[in-house]
């Protein structure tokens, strides 16, 4: 939406897909001199603009409806809240870098639900606030933004999901006394559920809310209680998975490296590479190796 009123060409984009009804786009935007001077108008819609800026901005405008609504500038790691439910255009004066995430309405009023909270009216914050959640959570989706088609939907979801309820709890007034905490972790039955999920058809992208529905329960209730039962996140138990899969694989010779990344569902060789070498400690081929294959 942004990056196509600037005329940004298929900029670094991810898609969380741990709501049902809705979606949250995250792009990483770098506006050049090209872009310089008045944008096109955006047109209105009940969508939030998190713009989170990763190089300072020492002036923007942002208009709306022709006329003046923000005009300041921004330091590297500061944000801003906007709803597009007013037209909008900006003014723009420099080059800069930001990652910039699309919350519409429906995927907010949807996180509410499965928090137990009330509607969020509105998401506002100061322009220019610095907020270092919200620059840590950014900065995590930094890599996969750099490589959007090894990134890990279980991944985008939980990062996502954790700043939805920052958002929710920080800038749309529901604190955090507001939330149903979960007391405890999942049912054996439960946990054995999302184990099973989690360990099969390693090659297929899973979303959070996939493994959730399996057991019977909201995303966000589901990531909490998971955590409570493993000590350790949905995405990174499944990393396991792949890994000790590809272990497997590697132990038996009859695959090569890259034909092992596809089935262990690694977007190739060299993500798999590095992936296995964090986790294991060395690299897949030199692991090989050391067992005679």
């Amino acid at each position: 939406m942004i990056a196509h009123s600037l005329n940004i060409a298929a900029p670094p984009a991810l898609l969380s897909q741990g709501l049902l009804s809705s979606r949250i786009a995250v792009n990483r935007l770098a506006v050049g001199r090209a872009q310089l001077g008045l944008s096109p108008r955006v047109p209105a819609e009940d969508t939030f603009i998190l713009a989170h800026y990763l190089t300072d901005l020492p002036h923007h405008e942002l208009l709306s409806r022709g006329r003046p609504k923000i005009v300041q500038g921004y330091e590297a790691g500061s944000m801003r809240i906007v709803n597009l439910v007013d037209e909008f255009s900006a003014r723009i004066t420099h080059t800069h870098q930001s990652v910039v995430f699309y919350i519409p309405r429906a995927a907010l009023d949807e996180a509410a639900g499965q928090a137990g909270i009330r509607r969020i009216e509105a998401l506002t914050c100061p322009p220019g606030a610095m907020d270092p959640v919200v620059r840590h959570l950014a900065g995590a989706l930094l890599p996969a933004l750099a490589c959007p088609k090894q990134a890990s939907a279980l991944f985008v979801d939980h990062v996502v999901g954790a700043l939805l309820h920052h958002l929710m709890c920080h800038y749309g007034g529901a604190g955090e006394g507001s939330f149903a905490f979960v007391k405890g972790g999942l049912s054996p039955f439960q946990l054995q559920r999302a184990k099973d999920v989690l360990a099969a058809d390693c090659e297929l992208d899973l979303t959070l809310g996939d493994v959730a529905e399996q057991c019977g329960l909201s995303r966000g209730h589901f990531a909490k209680a998971f955590r409570l039962s493993t000590g350790t996140t949905p995405h990174r138990w499944r990393q396991r998975c792949r890994i000790d899969r590809a272990q497997r694989l590697l132990a038996e010779g009859a695959l090569s490296l890259a034909d092992i990344a596809l089935a262990c569902g690694f977007a190739d060789q060299s993500h798999f590479t590095r992936v296995f070498s964090r986790m294991v400690g060395e690299a897949p081929a030199g692991w090989r190796r050391r067992r005679g294959r």
